[in-house]
């Protein structure tokens, strides 16, 4: 992670550093001219934090406990965020099983 994607998950997070931070292979609209911008994925203490950073920003920021019917599909290869109330902008991220699973358990999702 670049110095300032840090800086934006501390402005957004406070003095709580992430648990988890995976760079995912979704790539999302963030102003560049010829590429898109990976999309971070973070996990602190309360909150599911998803960033990119480029010309543009994109944060956001889920409840924990809001998040707890989220699966990985094989099938696919992503991570499929279930918050109760749909208001994540990328709902379907691609990461390797490996870093599904790390972030579902931090998640606390039930029966893995």
């Amino acid at each position: 992670m670049t110095g300032l994607e840090k800086q934006l998950l501390e402005s957004e997070c406070g003095d709580t550093p992430p648990r988890l931070c995976i760079r995912s292979r979704t790539r999302v609209d963030a102003g560049r001219w010829w590429r898109r911008t990976p999309l971070w994925v973070c996990v602190t203490d309360s909150a599911l934090v998803l960033q990119a950073l480029a010309r543009r920003k994109f944060i956001a920021q889920v409840p924990l406990v809001d998040c707890r019917a989220s699966r990985y599909c094989a099938e696919t290869g992503e991570l499929v965020l279930a918050p109760v109330d749909g208001s994540v902008a990328f709902p379907r991220i691609r990461v390797t099983p490996r870093e599904a699973l790390s972030v579902l358990r931090l998640i606390g999702v039930e029966g893995l």
